[in-house]
């Protein structure tokens, strides 16, 4: 019998325990997986001693499918064996470039104290939660999170870096790495510290390699710890180290990576691991609050401040700067949740949007997709430079989310976040549901996606 043919033979409901082989290209949790139906449907699933019942949101780690309703059935599985209806594509299901939200699915998610970061990392992906103050590590399970033991506090620059093999991030002293999945009561987690040496970046992954930048003895240097290590590799970067952290990374289509700072930027090459400091032009003040946005040629650009306006360098060899028109600042330089591109300012765009202003409200990009934005309105008391050059505000200040169909307009979503920094609210795609969250509120609110 063959899983994927959808004859009455292949549809005959499965019962008892079903042992399943793990396909690494869509899990890294090695181990057989046993599989228990009922009536034709899952009941829950056991792999190295641990059993997930069919509702626990871990059981994606396993690498799976699901039904019209939700049930998750073996990734192997290409119908559903009791119906033989197709089965969905593996989870998660990859961002679509339509967002079609139920807006009256929205449900609240409960964050527990602390200073919240909402994470989707591993392979398959899965909802983690970091509490950057306390040090927990949490994993989601449908309905809670659930504790995964705790890992150093106080994580340097953008915060933790997320991939596929895991996550990663520095404190001032460690350079930490995170293996994932979790489904133990421990973290699985590597430290490396050299004496002398202070991390002034968050990491990014190179292959399964750890990057960061530190500062040893006054000089900039580029960190690397390999994959289940605690060996560091410094190399000299011949420039002084800033006064302040580095912002980022980010990474363009080629897995270059960029960190900016106050004196200049650090590009890392894919080519043959080619790492350049290159400083800001004459006069330029970069607003290290905005992350860089790319635009269609995929060239990352930077906020700035050139005789007191706003101007953006790119993030090249030689950077190139060009003025900004004021009132429509948050017209590109706002921060996105996400690593899509938005169209700049000095380029025609096929589809025009003025995300300068609504109603009154600053407009700040949320999540940004092909077809799709999701947008932060706010209402900001006083001036506006000051919040977007990473000022937080006096108290925090409630905003309504809008859903921005591009061709279709704006439509307002059953959801008000809190802000008091820029990156106070954050919003991330996870199996199936649009997560949009505040950092000041310790609140978080999910919709789900309708079937297309």
């Amino acid at each position: 019998m063959s899983l994927d043919d959808p004859s009455p033979l292949a549809r005959t409901a499965p019962e008892g325990v079903w042992p399943i082989d793990p396909d690494p290209r869509l899990t890294s949790l090695p181990g057989r997986q046993l599989w228990r139906f009922t009536g034709g449907r899952p009941v829950a699933a056991e792999v190295a001693g641990v059993t997930l019942a069919a509702g626990d949101a871990r059981i994606a780690h396993l690498g799976i499918r699901r039904d019209g309703e939700g049930w998750p059935f073996p990734a192997a599985f290409a119908y559903a064996p009791g119906t033989g209806a197709a089965l969905g594509p593996p989870v998660p299901v990859p961002a679509p470039e339509i967002l079609d939200v139920a807006a009256e699915s929205v449900f609240e998610v409960p964050l527990p104290s602390g200073v919240p970061l909402l994470i989707r990392a591993g392979h398959p992906a899965a909802l983690y939660l970091f509490q950057e103050n306390l040090g927990a590590f949490e994993g989601w399970d449908g309905s809670r999170f659930v504790g995964l033991g705790r890992l150093p506090p106080a994580p340097v620059g953008s915060g933790l870096t997320a991939g596929r093999r895991g996550i990663a991030y520095a404190t001032a002293d460690a350079l930490v790495g995170v293996r994932l999945p979790q489904l133990g009561p421990h973290s699985d987690h590597a430290e490396a510290r050299m004496p002398g040496l202070r991390f002034r970046s968050a990491p990014c992954w190179r292959g399964g390699d750890i990057l960061a930048l530190g500062e040893r003895h006054g000089r900039l240097v580029l960190c690397r710890m390999a994959a289940a290590s605690n060996v560091l590799v410094l190399h000299d970067l011949d420039a002084p180290a800033p006064d302040a952290d580095f912002a980022g990374p980010w990474m363009n289509r080629l897995g270059d990576s960029f960190w900016t700072g106050p004196d200049g930027f650090v590009a890392c090459r894919t080519l043959d691991d080619d790492t350049r400091v290159t400083p800001w032009p004459d006069g330029f003040a970069p607003v290290v609050a905005q992350a860089p946005w790319r635009d269609r040629a995929d060239l990352h650009h930077q906020l700035g401040m050139v005789a007191g306006r706003y101007h953006v360098a790119a993030l090249a060899p030689d950077p190139g700067l060009h003025g900004l028109d004021g009132p429509h600042l948050a017209a590109g330089p706002c921060t996105y949740a996400g690593a899509e591109r938005f169209d700049v300012p000095w380029q025609a765009s096929e589809e025009m949007l003025n995300l300068g202003a609504h109603a009154g409200n600053l407009l700040v990009p949320r999540l940004a997709m092909t077809r799709d934005t999701i947008l932060l309105a706010l209402d900001i008391p006083g001036p506006r430079g000051g919040f977007l050059r990473g000022e937080s505000l006096p108290a925090p200040v409630a905003g309504h989310v809008l859903h921005h169909a591009h061709g279709a307009g704006l439509r307002r979503l059953p959801v008000g976040l809190a802000v008091s920094r820029i990156g106070d609210a954050r919003a991330l795609l996870h199996d199936g549901v649009l997560y949009l969250w505040s950092r000041s509120e310790c609140r978080c609110h999910a919709l789900r996606l309708r079937a297309s």
